[in-house]
C-alpha cells in the first residue's frame, strides 16, 4: 500500500513510518526538515513542505492509497496546525481521489470528553486549552468530510515499547491514562488492513 504520513518526524509519526515500512508499505513522509527523519529505507520518500501550504500538502497526496495524519505541536500557545493542516489534507484527498484517512487526535476530544477524570478535564480545559480547541476543529473537519475516515484518540502518550496489548473502543475509560506511541502506530497500521473502524472515533489506552 502507498501511504502519505503527515507529522512524520514527530514522535508518533516516526513510529508510524517505522512500522509502515516494516509491514512493506511504501511511505511518503511529509516533513518540514528532512534532517529530523532518523529512518532510511528503500521504500521511504521524504517530501519537504509546509502543512500551511495547501499546494505542497497536495503533492504528497497524489497517487496514495491512504493518508495518515499525525500533526501536532509541543507548544502550549495557541496553534491551528492540526485543524488547518488537516483541512488542506482533506481538500487534496478529494481532488486526487484518495479516500482513506486515519487521524491521530487525543482522548478527551469530542464525545470522549466525558470519559476523562475530573483532574484530566481540568488540565485539558486549562493548560491544554489551545490544543483541545485545535483537536476539536480538526475532528469536526474530518467528520464532515465524505472520506473513509478513522479518528484515533490516544490517552497520555509515552515512548514505551510496542506491546500490542491495549484497549480500543468508543468513549472507553482509561485505566492508566497512558499508551505507548508504538502501540498507537500498531493499531493504525493494523486498521489499514482490517478497515474495521471506518467512520468511528475510538480511544486507545491501557
Amino acid at each position: 500500500m502507498k501511504l502519505a504520513i503527515y507529522g512524520a518526524t514527530g514522535n508518533t509519526g516516526i513510529e508510524l513510518v517505522k512500522q509502515a515500512l516494516e509491514n512493506g508499505h511504501t511511505v511518503t513522509a511529509f516533513v518540514r526538515d528532512p534532517s529530523r527523519m532518523p529512518i532510511e529505507h528503500d521504500l521511504l520518500v521524504l517530501m519537504t513542505g509546509d502543512v500551511f501550504d495547501p499546494a505542497s500538502v497536495a503533492q504528497a497526496v497524489q497517487e496514495q492509497d491512504a493518508v495518515i495524519c499525525a500533526l501536532g505541536s509541543s507548544e502550549l500557545k495557541k496553534t491551528t496546525v492540526r485543524a488547518e493542516g488537516t483541512a488542506s489534507i482533506i481538500k487534496a484527498m478529494k481532488e486526487h481521489g484518495v479516500q482513506r484517512l486515519l487521524v491521530v487526535s487525543a482522548m478527551g476530544t469530542g464525545e470522549s470528553w466525558n470519559s476523562l477524570s475530573a483532574v484530566n478535564k481540568f488540565f485539558y480545559a486549562t493548560l491544554l486549552k489551545s490544543s483541545r480547541e485545535d483537536h476539536e476543529a480538526q475532528e469536526a473537519a474530518v467528520k464532515e468530510s465524505s472520506l473513509d475516515w478513522t479518528i484515533i484518540r490516544p490517552s497520555g502518550l509515552t515512548d514505551g515499547p510496542r506491546t500490542g496489548v491495549y484497549e480500543v473502543g468508543e468513549n472507553i475509560l482509561a485505566k492508566t491514562s497512558k499508551i505507548a506511541r508504538a502501540d498507537v502506530a500498531d493499531l493504525i497500521i493494523k486498521e489499514l488492513k482490517q478497515s474495521a473502524l471506518i467512520h468511528k472515533a475510538v480511544t486507545i489506552t491501557n
